[in-house]
């Protein structure tokens, strides 16, 4: 937050993050990698959303690049199919309410 963040808003890469802040300003680098929207921002969305059917967090796991990964209680599908319907029917009133049923 302190060295990487612009006065216009937003943030920018560090160029040297093993330089001490005590000699002199952090060189900043008007570079996006890839990884920020495609996987960060992702897993943010996907952790923090308050849709609880969205990917139910007791169903799924992410690997090193957000991508949603089922777990197979039993190591079958039919073990994640139940996880998905418990899931559901434990938040069908939030999940009506959000969809304006």
């Amino acid at each position: 937050e302190r060295h990487a963040r612009v006065d216009t808003g937003g943030y920018a890469s560090v160029d040297n993050v093993t330089q001490a802040p005590e000699k002199g300003p952090v060189k900043r680098i008007d570079k996006m990698e890839s990884f920020w929207l495609g996987e960060t921002l992702k897993y943010l969305y996907l952790l923090f959303s308050d849709d609880p059917s969205l990917l139910p967090a007791e169903c799924f796991v992410f690997n090193t690049e957000a991508h949603p990964l089922p777990v197979m209680p039993g190591g079958s599908s039919s073990g994640l199919r139940r996880c998905v319907e418990r899931v559901a029917s434990e938040n069908v009133e939030a999940i009506a309410t959000q969809r304006g049923l």
